[in-house]
């Protein structure tokens, strides 16, 4: 017979799931607290790079004043985004200063002007123009990047530029209608063109563009920026002309009734144009850019941080975004690569020339007739391969250039070993076919021997009396000797010229050999006289016709 279990005993309670059941508490509270501990360790590096935690780099930037505005704007935002750069708190502090300036205190960075801030990592400039004035080796790092465009026009009132339209008036034009008036054009009692100079970019543009134009290169190279050509066009903009301070000085110098107005005109951008009531024309010809290139700096004040800081912000000044922000600030979209422009030796010889004007050369062709000038070389003489050159050179010579011939030989006017053919004045169609008809007629004589020093002495002193102001005034001697058998040694020459000369009255001496050796003291008066020296073996020779043609059309 089964037993039953006393009421008053308790039933046992297994250990087992209880130790598990703990267990499992004790692994889910150590799992719940490993991603805590995991989600404040995030949170703390997280903290830890919003801290920045190679500290704060501020890039400096200077900006065209231009489009500062833009690009200040463009900074702010930039700046609100907060970039990081090699865990840098990345910061860009912009100053305008015109770019002019800057390219004088980049010439010399030890000499740095604190004026103008403190040295950029990152320029903005007007225009690539600027940016190859100031172009040395280990300055300018890479490829400058345009951020915004704008054309370079001519601001006037709109009574000139409907008449400039409808004439089609180029860039080669506007020399003429400076030095003349703008009667031929129809505006009576306007004067001339009366374009303004202020210094800057938009007048240097306008001033290759003429020398583009009148020369035929484009863009304009250094030979041609010193071509005579080109140096009398862009001098004969020069001459006279105003040279306000600055754009603004220059465009409130335009009025409503311009007529009477000692400015008509002056290079600017179309976005310069603003709304104070003036209008754009773009001359007939190759408009000149402004394309505000973004220029990497580099330099001892410039580190590497600062490089990707700025190339950020280069990036970010080209994004569509900014872009739409410039075209609301009136400047056109970026471009890919510079354009065409001229080396930095053209634009600097358009800069001296705007700033020293030569209205030309006034020169006096001072030619050996003497028998052995007969030589023949190649199928004619040196006499006639000399004449060709003159009457050649005097065929693309402008008409204020001015020009004259002697001859000189022995006894060619009795006892005078020179003749005046032609005096020395302005190209007139009267005084280019006068000389034209004085060279082809030119015969040599029947003497060996010439006179060469006296007759030298000769037109050197009637240059200095028939002296033109405002030109280059020269004197071209083409011999294939000299033979002198004169009294004239050649020191007493050298001291009769010096003696000759005035200082408020230049005149170059410029000699062409040919088949001859010539002397020290034609060699020595040419150096004296700022002028060239040249021999050749013969009058054969394209070299020949090119040494005529630089010493009568280069300033």
């Amino acid at each position: 017979m089964g037993t039953h279990r006393n009421g008053t005993s308790s039933r046992s309670i297994s250990k087992g799931p209880v130790i598990a059941a703990s267990a499992l508490v004790l692994v889910i509270v150590a799992v719940f607290a490993w991603f805590q501990l995991s989600d404040r360790a995030d949170s703390t590096d997280v903290a830890a790079a919003a801290e920045c935690v190679e500290g704060s780099a501020q890039l400096d930037v200077t900006v065209d004043p231009a489009i500062a505005g833009p690009v200040q704007a463009a900074a702010d935002r930039f700046n609100a985004s907060k970039p990081r750069v090699r865990d840098h708190c990345a910061q860009v502090a912009v100053s305008a200063h015109p770019t002019s300036a800057l390219i004088a205190g980049l010439a010399d960075t030890a000499k740095w002007d604190p004026a103008l801030g403190p040295l950029p990592g990152l320029w903005i400039a007007d225009s690539s123009r600027s940016i190859e004035l100031v172009r040395v080796p280990g300055l300018i790092e890479g490829t400058p990047a345009s951020i915004a465009t704008s054309p370079i026009v001519l601001a006037m009132p709109d009574a000139l530029r409907q008449v400039l339209e409808q004439h089609q008036i180029s860039w080669a034009d506007l020399p003429r209608l400076q030095q003349g008036s703008l009667d031929e054009l129809g505006l009576s009692g306007w004067g001339g063109l009366r374009m303004a100079l202020p210094a800057g970019d938009a007048t240097t543009a306008a001033a290759a563009s003429i020398g583009a134009a009148i020369s035929g290169t484009d863009p304009l190279t250094e030979q041609a920026a010193g071509s005579g050509q080109v140096v009398a066009a862009i001098s004969g903009l020069a001459a006279d002309a105003r040279t306000p301070a600055d754009l603004m000085t220059a465009k409130s110098a335009i009025s409503a009734n311009p007529a009477g107005d000692d400015v008509h005109a002056v290079a600017a951008t179309q976005q310069q144009l603003g709304t104070g009531g003036l209008t754009a024309y773009r001359p007939v010809g190759t408009a000149p850019l402004a394309d505000y290139p973004a220029a990497l700096l580099s330099g001892p004040w410039v580190d590497k941080t600062q490089n990707l800081i700025a190339s950020r912000f280069i990036d970010f000044l080209r994004a569509p975004e900014q872009a739409g922000a410039l075209g609301t600030a009136g400047f056109g979209p970026a471009i890919g690569s510079a354009p065409a422009n001229p080396p930095r030796a053209a634009l600097e010889k358009v800069q001296s020339t705007l700033a020293n004007p030569v209205l030309g050369v006034n020169g006096t062709v001072l030619l050996d007739v003497s028998s052995s000038m007969g030589t023949a070389e190649g199928s004619t003489t040196r006499l006639s391969n000399a004449i060709a050159a003159v009457a050649s050179t005097l065929q693309v010579m402008p008409p204020d250039f001015g020009l004259g011939l002697w001859t000189f030989g022995k006894n060619l006017d009795g006892t005078t070993p020179y003749q005046v053919q032609v005096d020395t004045e302005l190209l007139t169609d009267a005084q280019r076919n006068a000389v034209g008809s004085a060279v082809t007629s030119v015969k040599p004589s029947q003497v060996v021997a010439d006179q060469a020093y006296p007759s030298l002495l000769a037109a050197y002193r009637a240059a200095v009396a028939g002296y033109s102001p405002g030109r280059t005034n020269s004197i071209l001697l083409i011999t294939d000797g000299p033979d002198d058998d004169s009294t004239l040694t050649g020191p007493a020459l050298v001291s009769e010229i010096t003696a000759a000369t005035r200082s408020d009255k230049p005149v170059r001496i410029d000699v062409v050999v040919v088949g001859g050796e010539g002397t020290q003291t034609l060699q020595t008066l040419a150096e004296q006289t700022g002028g060239t020296y040249t021999r050749m073996p013969t009058s054969n020779d394209l070299g020949f016709g090119t040494a005529v043609v630089k010493a009568l059309t280069t300033p």
